[in-house]
């Protein structure tokens, strides 16, 4: 789904635009070559501390590398006889910025040291979501997701002291709230677990896990939604897909994968907590093979003195028939080209307890939630479909 425009040449010092391009105060000054992408995506970046509408409009991200946080970058429309400037922005921590222009062709450039930089251009396009969930009312749309009711399970995250039930989740406000709660029908009761990390005694819990398992499924796509992750240890926030009946073929994730879109474990008192994406398939004898990480570039998403769970990040993998890409806000942050899948997968939201974390939660983090604001489904074998345009010498 992405279109994209990738690469610039300087323009001569002498020819350079005498625009000014202010640094951030402290800064180090880039030298040297300095290389840019322009990208036209879905309206796939819209941070803020509270719940909001999806936008309807597509954006362009300019990505300068290396970045110079600060640095001015002018958006430029092609008009008749020459370009027009029409917006000017600044590079964040990831050296990118983002605008949201109307219909047309655009390039993006920013100066520094002296030279002028400018990306290829882009034609916009409009983005039409096939699937999209607000999260309105005050009741979860059962016609769209279902509690996927699965007691102490999983191979290699058993979750023995848990159950998945909708009393630990609710819609209000515009937001899903996905939560993990004591188990009301075995109050008092010890569960004894056992993992490879840690082994002890637990409450009976009540984990979150919504699903489009039996209506809706998605092969290829930008699939994004909108999540303020929740701070509490002992539980872990998911956006995931999995392929439709929940099988695997061994050894052939093309039959496909658990495509982990996000994850995040709560607050681990360092402040350097990052959000994981994985690709996860199997061998002969359930042997797991696992792609992906915990990617702290995440943490460049985050506002001045901002943590996960104090705003929303639109988080967003790209699901083509030849890679997956992860961003959040727009901005990329990891890419992979094995393993991926051919197959319809289902979509899945949830905050769960898995027996390796229960050490970490106590009971006066239960009320703690993951909080989604709204789902939506970029169709990649639509006419929106990506391509790559090559760069081209500004005159």
């Amino acid at each position: 789904m992405l279109i994209v425009t990738v690469l610039l040449l300087s323009l001569a010092p002498g020819t350079a635009h005498a625009e000014g391009s202010s640094a951030k105060p402290g800064s180090k000054q880039r030298s040297g070559s300095v290389r840019g992408t322009l990208a036209s995506l879905p309206p796939i970046a819209q941070p803020g501390t509270s719940a909001a509408a999806p936008q309807s409009a597509g954006i362009l991200v300019a990505t300068f590398t290396p970045a110079d946080p600060g640095r001015r970058v002018t958006l430029e429309r092609q008009v008749r006889g020459g370009w027009k400037t029409v917006a000017t922005g600044a590079e964040d921590a990831w050296g990118a910025a983002t605008f949201s222009p109307s219909s047309g062709t655009y390039r993006a450039r920013t100066t520094t040291g002296g030279r002028t930089w400018v990306t290829g251009t882009m034609t916009t396009s409009r983005w039409r979501p096939t699937f999209e969930d607000t999260f309105s009312g005050t009741t979860l749309d059962t016609s769209v997701w279902n509690d996927q009711k699965r007691e102490h399970e999983s191979v290699y995250a058993p979750r023995t002291c848990a159950r998945v039930d909708p009393a630990a989740r609710r819609v209000e406000g515009g937001v899903l709230h996905l939560g993990v709660a004591a188990d009301p029908a075995r109050l008092g009761l010890p569960c004894n677990y056992t993992s490879p990390r840690s082994s002890g005694t637990s409450p009976y819990m009540l984990n979150s896990q919504v699903a489009t398992e039996f209506t809706r499924s998605f092969q290829h796509g930008i699939i994004a939604a909108r999540i303020k992750p929740q701070r509490a240890k002992g539980m872990h926030s998911g956006m995931w897909l999995l392929p439709v009946g929940t099988t695997y073929v061994d050894g052939d994730p093309a039959s496909g994968t658990e495509i982990d879109v996000m994850e995040f474990f709560g607050e681990n008192g360092r402040g350097n907590e990052a959000v994981g994406a994985h690709i996860h398939y199997y061998e002969p004898g359930w042997e797991k093979v696992s792609l992906g990480d915990a990617f702290p570039a995440t943490r460049l998403a985050l506002g001045q003195r901002r943590d996960w769970w104090d705003e929303f990040h639109v988080f967003s993998v790209e699901w083509t028939p030849t890679e997956y890409v992860f961003r959040v806000d727009g901005r990329e942050y990891y890419r992979e080209t094995k393993a991926v899948s051919q197959a319809q997968q289902y979509l899945v939201l949830s905050n769960l307890t898995s027996d390796y974390e229960l050490g970490e939660l106590t009971a006066d983090e239960h009320a703690d939630t993951a909080q989604v604001d709204w789902v939506r489904v970029f169709d990649a074998s639509s006419r929106q479909a990506s391509r790559v345009t090559a760069g081209r010498k500004a005159s």
